[in-house]
């Protein structure tokens, strides 16, 4: 739907915006040696500081291992939801847009954009987002909420089998209810979230 094609360019547009500010660095750095050492006997404290450290690697297959050993872990929520990201492939494409390499100029560059997501890793990505905003809200940056949301409408689309241009207000109630939960804490924490006009740019989508 109209609404719905708004709300996806909308978190695309604030998302680059928030990049090229240098609010977060969502891309990372180079492997650590000790990730050679197999993570899934560690006990869980040992198993996070793994796992971020495969995080911090950027190595894909680092990555894999760290989310399947934490991902049913309680208390690492915002871990598991960054390691999705990541995974999904998101961060990379975003990269390559900021490079030129990749546009989004059209409805047609944003459906080849959405075919190049890994699907599975950014519906996982949105599950993790929202228990980490019932669970550890203080963790969530801008950036955070914003790409919340938009794994959030990725999950909605695969929990109902309807494709992401025809999910009805109702079925994205859940990303806008994201959304609204950054907003409502900018006045808070302001320097985590996105500027006052990047705000209204979003609200009068």
């Amino acid at each position: 739907m109209k609404n719905t094609r708004i709300l996806i360019n909308s978190i695309l547009v604030l998302l680059l915006l928030l990049l090229f500010a240098g609010c977060q660095a969502i891309f990372t750095y180079s492997p650590l040696s000790f990730l050679q050492r197999d993570p899934a006997n560690l006990p869980l404290d040992q198993k996070i500081v793994w796992a971020e450290n495969a995080l911090a690697s950027g190595d894909p297959e680092a990555m894999a291992t760290a989310y399947d050993v934490i991902k049913n872990e309680s208390g690492v929520d915002y871990l598991a939801a960054n390691l999705a990201l990541e995974l999904s492939g998101v961060p990379q494409l975003l990269f390559e847009v900021m490079e030129g390499d990749v546009a989004i100029d059209s409805e047609a560059d944003l459906d080849i954009f959405l075919l190049q997501v890994d699907e599975d890793y950014i519906v996982a990505a949105g599950g993790h987002y929202n228990d980490t905003l019932a669970n550890d809200p203080d963790s969530l940056t801008g950036t955070d909420y914003i790409l919340g949301a938009a794994s959030i409408l990725f999950k909605a689309s695969k929990d109902t089998g309807t494709d992401i241009d025809n999910l009805t207000g109702a079925q994205v109630q859940d990303a806008k209810d994201f959304v609204s939960a950054g907003l409502a804490c900018l006045s808070v924490k302001p320097d985590r979230y996105p500027t006052s006009w990047t705000v209204s740019l979003w609200i009068r989508q």
